[in-house]
C-alpha cells in the first residue's frame, strides 16, 4: 500500500490544480409549458416535469465555447491524475507545459466569448425567427452583461500535509486534526496511484479484446441480418458473412501516449508501475498496424504480452 512515509519528496513532486470554466448555457427554465404539460397529463405536482428551453438554436458561436469547454477537461484530465472534484494531481515536472497548454486553452476561450458577444444581438434576432412564439426578448441578457457569464481559470495548491496546520490549538485537537488531514491525503493519494494504474489496466485490456475479436474471426461464419415490424414480427431475414474485426491505429498510438504520460504521472515512484509501463511500451513501440492486420503470428505475440501484463501485476 503507498502511504506518505515511502514517498519522499511526494508534496514536491507534485501539486493540484483545479480547472474553472464557466460558460452560459443558453438555457431558461419554462414554467409555463411545464404548468400546460402538467394540466394535459393530469399531472397534481408541480414537480412531475422540467422544462427547460434553449434560447439559442443552431447557434454555432455559443457551441464553439461548449465545445471547447469539454476539449480542455478532457486534456486535464489525460495529462493530470485524478484527486477529489474538482482537484487533479498534477506532477510538478510538467508544470511548465501544463500551464503553458491552459494558457492557450484561455486564449482560444477568450477570442470565442468576444466573437460570441459581437454576433449575440444579431444571433438574438435568428431566435425570433427559430423559435416562434417561444421567443421571448426578455429572456436573454443585455449585451453589455454577456461576457461576464463566462469564465476560464486554473487554481493551483499544494499537496496537504498534516504539518501545514499553525493554528492556535490545544496538542490534542492539532493532533487529531493532523491524523484527519493525513488520512485524507492517504486517501486521496490512493485514488491517484489507482487512476495511473487504470491507465494501464484499460490499454492492456482493450489489446487484448481487439487480438481476440481478430484471431477467434471464422471467415466462413455468417450472421442474421433482422428486420421487424412494429409488433415484434419478422419481415426480413438476410444472411451475410460475418465483418472480419477491424484494427485501427489509434490503439497503437493511444498505448505510446499512454506510456508517454505515465513516465510523469508516476508521482510516487512505483517501480510496479514503471515495470507495467516498460512492458507496454515494448510490446507496442515496434508494432506497425499494417503487419499486425496481417501477421497472425504477431497477433498472438501481442496479445500473449499484453496478458503477460495483466498475469503479471493481477489486473
Amino acid at each position: 500500500m503507498t502511504t506518505l512515509d515511502n514517498l519522499p519528496g511526494v508534496a514536491t513532486a507534485a501539486m493540484l490544480c483545479s480547472l474553472n470554466i464557466s460558460v452560459w448555457e443558453g438555457r431558461k427554465k419554462d414554467k409555463g409549458i411545464e404548468q400546460e404539460i402538467a394540466d394535459n397529463k393530469g399531472a397534481r405536482s408541480k414537480r412531475a416535469t422540467s422544462v427547460h428551453k434553449h434560447l439559442f438554436v443552431g447557434c454555432s458561436p455559443l457551441e464553439d465555447i461548449k465545445s471547447l469547454r469539454g476539449e480542455a477537461r478532457i486534456w486535464l484530465n489525460k495529462h493530470t491524475l485524478e484527486w477529489n472534484t474538482p482537484w487533479r494531481l498534477i506532477p510538478t515536472a510538467i508544470y511548465f507545459e501544463i500551464m503553458q497548454e491552459a494558457a492557450n486553452f484561455q486564449t482560444r476561450f477568450d477570442k470565442l466569448v468576444k466573437e460570441f458577444e459581437r454576433v449575440y444581438s444579431v444571433e438574438i434576432s435568428k431566435q425570433a425567427f427559430e423559435r416562434g412564439a417561444m421567443f421571448d426578448r426578455d429572456e436573454y441578457p443585455k449585451v453589455e452583461e454577456i461576457a461576464d457569464k463566462f469564465k476560464f481559470s486554473i487554481n493551483l495548491t499544494p499537496v496537504p500535509l498534516s504539518g501545514d496546520f499553525r493554528v492556535d490549538i490545544g496538542n490534542q485537537a492539532l493532533k487529531e486534526l493532523q491524523e484527519r488531514c493525513e488520512a485524507d491525503t492517504q486517501a486521496r493519494l490512493k485514488t491517484a496511484v489507482a487512476d495511473a494504474w487504470n491507465r494501464v489496466k484499460e490499454q492492456v485490456e482493450w489489446v487484448i479484446d481487439r487480438m481476440n475479436a481478430v484471431i477467434d474471426h471464422d471467415p466462413d461464419a455468417v450472421e442474421e441480418i433482422r428486420e421487424y415490424d412494429d409488433a415484434g414480427n419478422v419481415i426480413k431475414l438476410d444472411v451475410k458473412k460475418k465483418r472480419r474485426p477491424k484494427l485501427h491505429e489509434s490503439m497503437l498510438d493511444q498505448g505510446l501516449e499512454t506510456c508517454s504520460l505515465l513516465r510523469d504521472l508516476n508521482v510516487t515512484n512505483d517501480p510496479d508501475l514503471e515495470e507495467a509501463r516498460r512492458m507496454l511500451e515494448k510490446a507496442l513501440v515496434h508494432v506497425d498496424m499494417k503487419s499486425l492486420k496481417e501477421s497472425p503470428e504477431l497477433q498472438n505475440t501481442t496479445k500473449n504480452a499484453m496478458q503477460a501484463i495483466k498475469n503479471k501485476f493481477a489486473f
